[in-house]
This record gives structure tokens, sequence and C-alpha cells, in this order.
């Protein structure tokens, strides 16, 4: 057995996930298709009767759109049990997820009993939306074996998950829990600090209010607004976030008193913008860039649209 230090991805052997709600069986479908043993546990056999009904029909649906073979998805069933007895995931796994309704009491009883349960090298990680490690976490022992890991609805299928450290996160650990996630076909984005709600969250949470306002103010319609999202930054949005919308329409070059967007206040975005330069793309193959941009567009563009006119 590992003592609390030296630990390696090759470590970890087999995953827990506490909850098997919503959240915990599409992050378990993704350990187990990678190959990991996984145990789900929850309070009580109906939930856990249903979290493997839902394991079923989502990797029944999988190997429908030919995501996974058959033969693979029935092996991620097999390595997949569950159990109402919390002592049987922290004795055997190596690496924790937290997925309890996101209240900061509850987590907080239940990082402290893992803690007393788990062997030292143990990982426990948190899929939070919204609290923060030094927080719920601040009783732990193991400081240094805490994480957020924050999937996004539905967990086994939206590829990204914020990957956070608390207040004594090792290195060691934060780097462990990002190579869990490519291992297991996710992308981790790579959070510097904590704070409520993260990152995703607050962009999300931005444009809700936003919407809400506009609505509530007469602007539009919600199927108006929805439909203006999704036809527009949204169908952009698989190849592009703020930065490279930047960089691809140009605005890096436009003169520096329209550059800007209007009341900017903090200095150090003022003074990236005046720089007049992209953040991605290379200004010697800017026109390269685009035709990329826009070939990926046109094939979006007769998948979604234009193919439903024929």
């Amino acid at each position: 057995m590992l003592n609390g230090g030296g630990m390696e991805l090759s470590d970890v052997n087999q995953v827990g996930v506490v909850g098997g709600g919503t959240m915990g069986f599409g992050i378990a479908i993704n350990f187990a298709l990678a190959g990991y043993p996984t145990v789900i546990s929850d309070l009580n056999d109906e939930v856990l009767e249903q979290s493997m009904a839902n394991i079923n029909s989502a990797l029944n649906l999988f190997v429908e759109e030919e995501l996974t073979t058959q033969e693979q998805a029935r092996g991620a069933v097999e390595r997949i049990r569950t159990t109402t007895d919390l002592t049987e995931v922290a004795s055997d796994s190596d690496f924790i997820t937290e997925a309890i309704v996101d209240r900061s009491a509850d987590k907080r009883e239940l990082f402290n009993k893992l803690d007393d349960l788990c062997p030292r090298h143990t990982i426990f990680a948190s899929n939070t939306s919204g609290l923060v490690l030094s927080d719920f976490g601040s009783d732990v022992e193991r400081q240094d074996k805490l994480v957020i890991t924050h999937y996004f609805v539905p967990p086994h299928i939206v590829p990204g998950v914020e990957v956070a450290k608390g207040p004594g996160t090792s290195d060691e650990t934060y780097d462990i829990t990002c190579d869990l996630m490519d291992r297991a076909r996710k992308i981790p984005i790579r959070l510097r600090k904590e704070l409520p709600g993260y990152l995703l969250n607050r962009l999300q949470g931005a444009m809700a209010r936003e919407a809400l306002r506009l609505w509530a103010e007469g602007m539009a319609s919600a199927e108006d607004i929805e439909l203006g999202v999704v036809s527009t930054f949204g169908f952009r949005m698989p190849h592009e976030g703020p930065f490279r919308h930047y960089d691809l329409s140009g605005v890096w070059k436009w003169p520096e008193d329209i550059r800007s967007p209007r009341g900017i206040e903090n200095e150090k975005i003022r003074n990236r913008l005046a720089e007049g330069t992209p953040w991605f793309v290379d200004p010697e193959r800017f026109d390269e860039a685009l035709e990329k941009r826009d070939r990926e567009y046109i094939r979006r563009l007769k998948e979604l649209y234009w193919s439903k006119l024929e």
C-alpha cells in the first residue's frame, strides 16, 4: 500500500464515486470506459438501481451512435459496482470523486468521514459547481490530496472538466488529476485559483442573467433570445471562444480608440488590448486561419441548417 507521498497516475487502480445521481452515474461511465474498476456509493439501493439503469441507457446510446462498441460498453458495465457502504468505497479507492448535493455542510461531513476511512494516499475530488475547497474541506487532514473536478451536464458526454486547487493542494495531486482526466478522454481546464462559481459557471451565469434581464424588459421573447444565441455566437463556439473570436474577427487590427470595449477599468486588460496583437493566431498566417475557420463553419451550416431546407 502506498504511503502519503510519491504517488503517480499508475498508482490509481480503482476509482470511487460518492453520489450516484445526475452527475455521479456519468462520472462513473468516464472512468469505467477508461478501464478503471469503479465503485459508486449512495445512501440507498433505489438510487443505485436507478444509477445503473442510467448507465446502461447512456452506454446503449453510445453504441447506437458508434461512440463505443458493444464490447467496450459491456466491459464498462462489468467494471462498475455499487454499494451503500461508504467504508467499501473508502478502503478500495485510490481516487474518489464526490458528487453529492452542492451543500457545504453535507460535503464537509462526507470529506471528514472519508479522511478517517481512506488510506493516506487516496485523493479526494469534489464535483462542486460553486463552492470552494477551503470552506467544506478545511477540516480534512490531507490538504495536499484535495482537488476540484467540476464536470458539466451530461458529464459522460461534455468533454471539458474544470480542475482547480484548494489552498493546500499539491502539484502532484493536481497533475495526477489532470492526467487522469486525459486518460478518461476528458479535457482538463486548468484553473489557477479557487473562486466561488469557478470559471465557466461565472461566464454562463453572466449570460443567463443578461438574457433574463433583456427578456423581462421586453427586448425579445424567450424563443428569439434562445434562437439568437444558438444561431450566432453559439454557432461559432465549437470553433472559438472570446479570445480566438477577438483574433479571427480582426479586432486586434482596429484603431486603438475603438479596439477596447467601453467601460474597461482594469489596467491589465487595457494594456493588453492596447498592444494590438492577437491572442493565438499568427499574424503572418491570418488568412490561412480565416479559411480554416470558414471551412468549419460551412460544414456546420450544411449539417445543422441547410440540410433541413432540402
